[in-house]
C-alpha cells in the first residue's frame, strides 16, 4: 500500500508541474503561439488525459 501512495504522489506532482509549464509556455514545440484559446484546449486535452490515468488508480 506504500508503494502505491508513493507512486500516485509521484504521478500527481508530474501531472501538476506539467500543468503549471502547459499554462506558463508561449510557444508549444510546433512554433504555434499559445493565446488563451489554445492554452485552454491543451489544458481540456491534458486533463482528458489526466481522467484516464486516474481511471487506471482506481
Amino acid at each position: 500500500m506504500k508503494a502505491w501512495k508513493i507512486s500516485g504522489s509521484i504521478v500527481l506532482i508530474l501531472f501538476i508541474v506539467i500543468s503549471i509549464f502547459l499554462c506558463v509556455r508561449k510557444v508549444d514545440g510546433a512554433g504555434v503561439v499559445q493565446t488563451p484559446e489554445m492554452r485552454n484546449i491543451t489544458l481540456i486535452i491534458w486533463g482528458v488525459f489526466g481522467l484516464i490515468i486516474l481511471i487506471g488508480y482506481i
